[in-house]
């Protein structure tokens, strides 16, 4: 066979594509009573064209000398909804943003972040953002809350060329932002006996 029509050929190139750096994520919601599972929710989701931006400007330079970067946020952020949309990359929002305190839509994750299967010599390929809700919050008031999507945020304002100094985690400030990524998923029913785990992970595979 000619080198240079191999070299071509659709099955080389199916090859390269492959093994081209893709960014995965797999979405896990778990239930708790009494330290007992009792609703699970796993899959992956979608990495929106604003993470798609983020990761773009994140490992650019915006000068040299002084060092400057493009921005300093980080994915530090995740908000619950009860709607649900389709996994596309354009999603702008949450459908319907849910508080998971009085006001409040933007929960913090555990710091620091999780680097699963990492180890002296083992390249880091994956991170994992975790937030642990509580008894009390989404469920605040006492009402049954039933949850169907999720979104992942960073912690700089849009509005403010995503500044880390100027960010509105409210409701009515927050709720508007479209996440890096995002999740849609059967429902799960949030109350003031379950305690409530999300594991979201993102791969570079």
């Amino acid at each position: 066979m000619n080198p240079l029509f191999r070299l071509f050929s659709p099955s080389v190139w199916r090859s390269v594509i492959h093994h081209d750096p893709m960014v995965e994520g797999r979405v896990r919601i778990e239930t708790r009573e009494g330290g007992k599972r009792r609703q699970v929710s796993e899959g992956k989701n979608i990495w929106t064209l604003t993470g798609r931006e983020y990761l773009a400007e994140l490992i650019a330079l915006s000068a040299r000398s002084p060092r400057t970067t493009f921005r300093d946020d980080r994915v530090s952020y995740l908000g619950m909804g009860v709607g649900s949309q389709a996994e596309v990359a354009n999603i702008e929002s949450l459908v319907d943003p849910v508080p998971y305190v009085s006001t409040q839509f933007l929960a913090p994750t555990q710091t620091p972040a999780l680097f699963p299967a990492s180890g002296t010599g083992t390249p880091i390929t994956s991170v994992q953002f975790v937030r642990e809700f509580g008894t009390e919050e989404i469920s605040y008031d006492g009402s049954a809350v039933v949850l169907s999507e999720a979104g992942l945020f960073t912690d700089g304002n849009p509005d403010e060329d995503w500044s880390v100094e100027a960010l509105d985690t409210t409701v009515s400030g927050a709720s508007g932002r479209a996440p890096v990524a995002y999740k849609t998923f059967e429902p799960i029913t949030k109350t003031t006996s379950f305690t409530m785990r999300v594991i979201w992970e993102i791969r570079f595979v």
